[in-house]
C-alpha cells in the first residue's frame, strides 16, 4: 500500500511539473479607439466599459473563449498577456459596430480602431467663485440616438465615470434630447478651496450594452 501511495505521488508530482511548464505569453497588444472624424481618442470608462475581445485561431479554428482587456478612460489599450499567433480582434463600447480585424500577434504588436461615437462630448470646468465650480458641456448626438442621461461628476482622484465618483449631478432631460447638439450646465457647490478635484461628463444614448460616452477628465483647483 505504501509502495502505491508513493508511486501515486510521484506520478502526481510529474503531472503538476508538466502543466507548470507551460511558456507565459510574451507578446503584447497596444492601441487606441480613435474618433474617425476628429481623429482624437474616443474617451471611456477603465472598467466595465470599452472592451478588446482577442478570439486565437488554434486547432484550425477561431477561440471560443476570449482573450479581454479593458480600454483605459483616455481611449488607450495594452494588454501585455497574448501568446504569440494569429487572432481576430474585436473592439465594444460607445460607439458603431466595427468590423473585427485579422492579424498575426508577436513582439509589441500596435494597432488602433477607428470608430463612430454614439455621442461626442466636449466639457470645460471652470472655479471662479469660492468654493464652486462650473462645468459646461456640450452634447453631439452624432447617430441621432435617444439619449437617456447626461450625468456631471467630480472625484477627489483622476479616475472618474458613473461607476467612480464622489458627487453626481443628473440632468433632467425634455426635448432637447432631440437636438444635433444640446448644452447643459452643472455648478457644484461647497467644495474645499485650494482642493483639487476632476471633473467629467458622461451621457447614455441607447445601445444594446448600456455604454456611455465621456468627455475628458477635467483637473481644477478650487478658488
Amino acid at each position: 500500500m505504501k509502495k502505491i501511495f508513493l508511486y501515486a505521488t510521484l506520478i502526481c508530482g510529474l503531472c503538476s511539473c508538466g502543466l507548470d511548464n507551460y511558456d507565459a505569453p510574451t507578446a503584447s497588444l497596444s492601441g487606441a479607439i480613435i474618433d474617425k472624424e476628429t481623429k482624437e481618442n474616443v474617451p471611456g470608462q477603465a472598467q466595465n466599459g470599452t472592451k478588446i475581445r482577442m478570439y486565437e485561431f488554434y486547432n484550425d479554428e477561431w477561440s471560443v473563449q476570449p482573450n479581454d482587456s479593458w480600454v483605459s478612460q483616455d481611449g488607450t489599450f495594452s494588454n501585455t498577456a497574448v501568446f504569440t499567433g494569429k487572432y481576430k480582434i474585436l473592439a465594444e463600447g460607445p460607439f458603431e459596430t466595427v468590423e473585427p480585424i485579422e492579424m498575426e500577434v508577436s513582439g509589441s504588436k500596435q494597432m488602433n480602431f477607428e470608430v463612430t461615437p454614439f455621442l461626442r462630448i466636449s466639457a470645460e470646468a471652470t472655479s471662479n467663485e469660492t468654493g464652486k465650480v462650473t462645468v459646461k458641456t456640450s452634447v453631439d448626438n452624432v447617430l441621432d440616438k435617444t439619449i437617456q442621461a447626461v450625468e456631471f461628476y467630480y472625484c477627489k482622484t483622476p479616475y472618474v465615470d458613473k461607476n467612480t465618483f464622489t458627487a453626481k449631478e443628473s440632468v433632467k432631460l425634455g426635448t432637447e434630447t432631440e437636438l444635433d447638439i444640446a448644452t447643459y450646465s452643472h455648478t457644484f457647490e461647497n467644495l474645499k478651496s485650494g482642493k483639487t478635484f476632476y471633473f467629467r461628463v458622461g451621457a447614455l444614448a441607447v445601445n444594446p450594452g448600456g455604454f456611455y460616452n465621456y468627455s475628458k477628465v477635467i483637473e481644477v483647483t478650487v478658488k
